[in-house]
This record gives C-alpha cells, structure tokens and sequence, in this order.
C-alpha cells in the first residue's frame, strides 16, 4: 500500500515507456503500412550493395567511371529538388511517394536488363543513376511531410526514431547478404531485387490515404518563394544549414574520399574498411535506440552537439590509431548523427507548416549537398600540398566548427520539441488494507 501510494512501480514504468516507444506503430494503420514499405525499401537497397559501382569497375569504367555516375547522382538531385518540394506540398504525399517508387522500380529494372544483356556502359548506368536521384528528389521531401501529416505531433520523435533505428538494422545486417548475392549469381541479380523492392513499397504506400495540406492555389514560381521565405524567417533553420553546408563536404572528403585509402594503407586493406563502414551503421542505429529512450528535448542542442561527433574519426586516422579505435569513433560519430537526425526531422515536422514541409525539406537537402562537389575537387590539391594525414585532420577541425557554430544563435539554442509524458502504469495491490494509522496530532507553536 505505501509503495504503491509512493509512486509507479518498476513494471508501471517499463510498461509506459514501452506503450510511449512503440506509440505510433500500435496506434495509426497509416504509420504501420508507411515503416514496412521504408524497411523493405532498404531491404531491396542492401540486395545492390556494391552492384552498381562493381559493374562499372567490370566493363572498365575504372574510378572515373564511378566518380561520372556519382556526379551525375548528386547533380540530378539538385537540380530536382525544388521542384520535388513543390510536388510534395501540393499533391497528396502517399501518392506522389508511390508513385515515385514504382517510377523508380523501373528505372532500377532497366539496369539489370543492361548489366544482364551485357550492354552496360559507363554512359548509361550513369543516366539512369541520375534518373533514379531526380525522382527520389519528391518522395524525400513528401516522406517528411507525410510522417508530420499521420503521427500526432507528440509522437513525432517516436516516430522518426523507429523508422530510423529499423532502416539502419537492416542497412547493417543487409549488405552481407547483399554482397552474398551480388558475388554468387552477379550484379544484375541485386539490381533486379532492388528493383522488386521497389514496386512492393509503393504498392504499401498506396494504401496510406493521408489529406492533401490545406493550401491556397498558387504559381510554382510562388511556391518557391514561399518555401524559401519560411527557411528565411526562421533563424535555427539557417543557420544550421550554413553549417551543414560546410561540414558535410568536409565529412565526404575525410571519410568518404580519404578514409578507404587511408584503410588500404595504413590499417590492413579493405577488410578493415569494410568493419569500419559497418561501425557506421551499427552507430546509426545506436542513435536511434537512444533517440528512443531518452527523448531528447532540446532539439538545437542535440542537432549540433550529434553532427559534432562526426569530427572524431578523421583526427584520430591521421594520428596513425588502430583500427579498434577508429571503429569505435564511427560508432559515436554515427549515433551523434542519428540522433540529430531524428532531431533534426522533428524540429521541421512541428515548427514549419504542413503545407511547406516539403519544400524546406527540398531546400535543406540542396544547401547541405550543395558544396559536397567542391571538396570532391580540393581532395586532390589539397592531399598533393600537405598529404593524406593534414588533409584528414584539416576535416576534422572543419567537421567540429561548423557543427557547434549555429550554437552561437540564440534561436538554435533554446529550440525545443514537442513532447508529452504519457500516463504511467502503476500496480495496485491485489486486496489492499485500509491505513489504519491515525493522524498525527498537530500541537500549537507555544
């Protein structure tokens, strides 16, 4: 009886944190069909690990022939991203995200034919690949606002947790397989499961039926102006984009670029390399758990304070660290970055309009990228004047500037999310006794 009038048990405890976690997927259909139809997205993802980058090695293409396909990638991106933010603040965003998938189910399927035929080049997998990221500009940003659309707004960073923590398990146990694949029956085998995986996932997403944002008609030219006007106006949005546009070029040079090699050389070859990018996701998905555990409030602080950790790895891999060091660096690097993702995502789905969320989240995505194409041309000027190690440590000490920086804004510091405490479950005492305890006698100051 006095335990349970003291306060909720341990069980009463575990049982609201599990009914908070789990939330949005026991309680809206929309968000259940929504995070299968992502986990068998990546699922088809993992199956053409390497894939695409392995075929264009066997037809000859060499390293220039992937950096052509990846340039084709990113620019294509770009360049369709504002338009994708408009599709996805005007039409319903389940629909335009199925029909993304399937469009882009196709274009995955005309690769295998290609790798299976034997009539790939260097060309055209690079026009499909820019294909594929011009259409996958409208479904990122209508996912965001779909997700803000179908969740409550104090489940929001439940949500964004589960869909991330479950992309990242599979994104890490799934390239294994993937590579099983790829190794035993060929590329074109992994293309064409990936291709599959689409057509599956936007049949799932065809069934969310989600409202349109209320809106008033307006011109494309308006739409922009207004998408870009709301990330104007809101001071934590741009200044932590600044931020990231300099940083994340950074990052790509010093892990992405100059971290395989790096492993080649100095840590025992590509084996390492591959544990290495598997501490990457194994981090990712870490962050997520954590996301989901500890409910982080203060949205600014766990966005900057996240992108941060990413500073870790390239410093130590200059300073000669072992391998087990460099590892668990990725670890915390990437659970840093997972939780300010989900912070990050969150802030958006509840302080920008619903029916603007698609052409900020279009417009976010460009300024980060924006400059990544930049460092990619530094990485070989930059190596050739002080060599691999200052290159890599040069990257670090941008990484962690540009990702504290915003926190000089008062607006990123206090920015804060939304979040509600769910009533807790407390146990009862089977056949409770009545207190028979008389009450204490009060006696008057003398």
């Amino acid at each position: 009886m006095i335990d349970s009038l003291r306060g909720p048990t341990s069980t009463g405890r575990a049982a609201a944190h599990l009914a908070r976690i789990t939330g949005p997927l026991r309680t809206d259909s929309r968000f259940r069909r929504c995070f299968v139809a992502d986990q068998v997205n990546a699922g088809g993802t993992t199956m053409a690990t390497g894939a695409l980058a392995f075929t264009v090695l066997g037809i000859g293409g060499g390293a220039s022939g992937i950096a052509m396909v990846l340039l084709a990638t990113m620019t294509a991106g770009i360049l369709a991203g504002p338009l994708g933010g408009v599709v996805a603040d005007r039409f319903p965003r389940a629909s335009v995200i199925s029909v993304v998938q399937v469009i882009i189910g196709l274009i995955t399927m005309i690769e295998a034919i290609l790798i299976f035929t034997g009539r790939a080049a260097v060309w055209n997998l690079a026009t499909l690949a820019a294909a594929n990221s011009a259409a996958a500009s409208f479904s990122g940003p209508a996912r965001t606002g779909l997700i803000g659309s179908i969740v409550a707004e104090e489940q929001l960073s439940e949500a964004n947790a589960l869909s991330q923590l479950a992309r990242h398990v599979v994104l890490t146990i799934g390239p294994a397989i993937g590579g099983a694949v790829v190794a035993m029956a060929g590329a074109g085998y992994g293309v064409g499961c990936n291709a599959v995986s689409f057509f599956v996932s936007g049949a799932l997403m065809a069934r969310i039926h989600a409202p349109c944002a209320d809106r008033r008609p307006s011109t494309m030219r308006a739409d922009l102006i207004e998408g870009w006007t709301t990330i104007r106006t809101r001071r934590w949005i741009w200044t932590c984009l600044i931020g990231a546009g300099v940083m994340i070029p950074a990052w790509h040079v010093g892990y992405g670029i100059l971290g395989p090699p790096y492993a080649e050389t100095c840590l025992g070859g590509a084996w390492a390399w591959g544990l290495i990018a598997s501490s990457l996701g194994c981090g990712m998905a870490l962050g997520a758990a954590v996301s989901l555990i500890w409910r982080p409030r203060r949205a600014g602080w766990t966005n900057c304070l996240g992108t941060a950790a990413l500073a870790l790895p390239d410093p130590l891999m200059a300073a000669g660290a072992p391998l087990p060091a460099v590892m668990a660096a990725v670890v915390v690097a990437a659970c840093g970055l997972s939780m300010s993702v989900v912070a990050w995502r969150t802030a958006i789905q509840q302080d920008v309009p619903a029916d603007q969320q698609g052409r900020v989240s279009a417009f976010a995505d460009i300024a980060e990228i924006g400059l990544t194409p930049v460092g990619y041309l530094l990485v070989a000027p930059a190596t050739d004047a002080i060599g691999i190690r200052a290159t890599l440590l040069v990257c670090g000490i941008i990484v962690a500037g540009a990702s504290l920086a915003p926190l000089l804004s008062r607006d990123v510091r206090t920015l804060t999310l939304v979040t509600a405490v769910p009533p807790v479950v407390e146990e009862l005492p089977d056949d409770p006794a009545p207190d028979l305890t008389p009450p204490p006698v009060s006696t008057p100051a003398s």
